[in-house]
């Protein structure tokens, strides 16, 4: 069951029903209720949902991501959760990162008694870092205290790393598609699938003419990038002097691509950081820190977790130009490899998701 986004590279169809909720009140650049206009009425949603539930008595209810952020999704969920708990189901939470968002919100404590489990899909160690990055000590305490009382229902199963065969990359055949010369350093620039910060994607551009044929750049924009940015990019391109880009809007195996390269310029998502971690890449972080008044932590913590582990270094958005890039990008190529600290367990995700079930369900 799904907010009603269209996920056209979504293969979820492939292992069960899928269901489009209706009334869709969340957008790209609008995800707060009350809204006006069209698609604000949470009701129908939340009666969708609860019919759902209703009809086909699931064993097992997820939620991604909420109670920990997204409270906007209140307003449709609990009733489905109140059901689904009335019904005997059994009600999980699965998030990527231990982010919590409205700390001020008495409505979580009063939810997270409806739950079972919350599994969280990376190391502990990214709470400590998350932590740090509150500035307020009062806040700081309210979120570690959270996890504290919780302790027995959430599970820290470390990163969850996709499991897929080689896709086609998504190429344009009148783009450039030029051979790097032999010994020259492999630099992959990625945006990631939220596709934010377009400027990283102009930048790296505009850099590799600063930093020619010795750097050969792999520039990925992302699969949400929108026609406007697209055709941005593209005229960056035509006018470069050196022919040292390749660029995708999306590309197959993202992580042999992290793999296969000298280094990588890369915003602090998800999953590309998990990758950066396990391929043990030298790396020039521009984290994602919000949009306005909107303020984030996940990515900031994350961009010194991959500082203090791997040894990235971190370019802020307010200074990012092709001449800081160019410069930040040779020295990240000159300095010495860091041997990673991680650990086996920190991805073990799939694991510990298949033993949860098995649990549940005995089999």
């Amino acid at each position: 069951m799904q907010a009603g986004i269209d996920q056209p590279k979504a293969l979820l169809a492939q292992q069960g029903e899928v269901v489009a909720l209706p009334s869709a009140f969340m957008g790209r650049r609008n995800f707060k209720e009350p809204m006006s206009g069209q698609g604000t009425d949470t009701r129908v949603r939340s009666g969708k949902l609860v019919g759902i539930i209703s009809h086909q008595k699931p064993n097992l209810f997820v939620t991604e991501f909420f109670p920990l952020g997204r409270e906007e999704c209140r307003f449709e969920l609990i009733p489905a959760l109140a059901k689904a708990s009335a019904q005997g189901s059994a009600v999980w939470a699965i998030a990527g990162y231990p982010l919590l968002t409205g700390l001020d919100h008495g409505w979580r404590e009063k939810i997270m008694k409806l739950y079972q489990k919350i599994i969280i899909f990376s190391p502990s160690l990214e709470k400590d870092f998350i932590a740090q990055s509150f500035p307020n000590a009062r806040d700081r305490q309210k979120y570690l205290d959270f996890f504290e009382r919780h302790a027995k229902k959430i599970t820290f199963a470390g990163y969850l790393l996709p499991q897929h065969g080689v896709v086609r990359d998504d190429e344009n055949n009148n783009l450039p598609k030029p051979k790097p010369l032999k010994g020259a350093c492999r630099v992959a620039v990625l945006r990631g699938g939220g596709a934010v910060y377009p400027k990283l994607i102009a930048e790296a551009i505009r850099a590799s003419d600063l930093l020619g044929k010795e750097y050969h750049l792999t520039v990925v924009a992302g699969p949400s990038t929108t026609r406007q940015e697209w055709d941005f990019f593209v005229t960056l391109l035509d006018n470069k002097k050196i022919n040292n880009v390749v660029l995708h809007s999306s590309v197959g195996n993202y992580e042999k691509l992290i793999e296969d390269s000298d280094l990588c310029v890369a915003m602090s998502g998800y999953h590309t950081s998990a990758m950066l971690i396990k391929h043990q890449k030298k790396s020039i972080i521009v984290p994602f820190e919000g949009n306005g008044i909107l303020n984030f932590h996940e990515q900031s913590a994350r961009a010194l977790l991959l500082k203090n582990i791997i040894g990235a270094k971190i370019l802020l958005a307010q200074d990012l130009s092709k001449n800081n890039l160019a410069e930040a990008v040779k020295d990240a190529a000159a300095s010495p490899k860091r041997t990673s600290q991680g650990k086996k367990e920190w991805f073990t995700g799939t694991k510990v998701l298949d033993q949860s079930l098995i649990g549940l369900f005995g089999r």
